[in-house]
């Protein structure tokens, strides 16, 4: 993984340059957020993951409104604390239309300035998320993901994951520019905006923009 370092846990604001970043994805091919300069806008969206049913669901927004980002010139790049090999297996030979990378050891978290909540929110949201899969029609996903992620030979690492880590979700729209021009930081479980809604913000927030700082 190819992350640059920024100035600490929300060090990030909006007229900054998005830290750059290379991950390979889900597709295999790497995906490097400068690529885009001078191309499309990008919408960084850094999620729980397939293990949440929550996320799942916001997913699936995004793809709903896929159609609209790409008429806005905007491309969304779904970012993951799973392991590659495991979201390969969980999505199959379906992927998602968009790029969906893996920071399993949370740096590229961390450089964006979102952390965790600790053990205690940990327990609460997994209790919240398995109640919510269970009542909602979606047990099947949420047990295959959690197999997935958890059973393979990383299982001690991962079982400590989730056991002590509750990531908060970012979102960050960069322009063709490189900078940050709207960021929204939720919680674990919250709401997040879907495809539709990212692209009226694209279109409201990256047309003439001014320099970055």
């Amino acid at each position: 993984m190819s992350v640059t370092s920024t100035d600490g846990p929300g060090g990030l604001a909006v007229g900054d340059v998005a830290p750059p970043f290379a991950l390979p994805s889900l597709r295999g091919a790497m995906v490097d957020l400068t690529s885009y300069r001078g191309r499309r806008n990008v919408v960084v969206w850094f999620s729980r993951g397939f293990t949440c049913p929550f996320c799942r669901a916001h997913t699936d927004g995004m793809r709903a409104g896929y159609r609209e980002l790409q008429a806005a010139d905007t491309e969304v790049i779904q970012v993951a604390p799973n392991l590659l090999d495991a979201a390969r297996r969980f999505f199959g030979p379906t992927p998602l239309p968009f790029p969906f990378i893996c920071d399993p050891d949370k740096r590229l978290y961390a450089v964006y300035g979102l952390g965790e909540r600790g053990a205690l929110e940990a327990t609460r949201t997994a209790v919240v998320s398995f109640a919510h899969a269970f009542t909602h029609g979606d047990t099947t996903n949420q047990i295959r993901g959690a197999y997935f992620d958890v059973m393979n030979r990383n299982f001690l690492r991962r079982l400590h994951h989730h056991a002590s880590s509750a990531l908060d979700q970012g979102m960050f729209l960069v322009d063709k520019q490189g900078v940050i021009r709207h960021r929204a930081i939720v919680g674990p479980i919250d709401p997040v905006p879907g495809g539709a809604d990212l692209a009226r913000l694209a279109r409201v927030h990256c047309g003439e923009t001014p320099a970055a700082r």
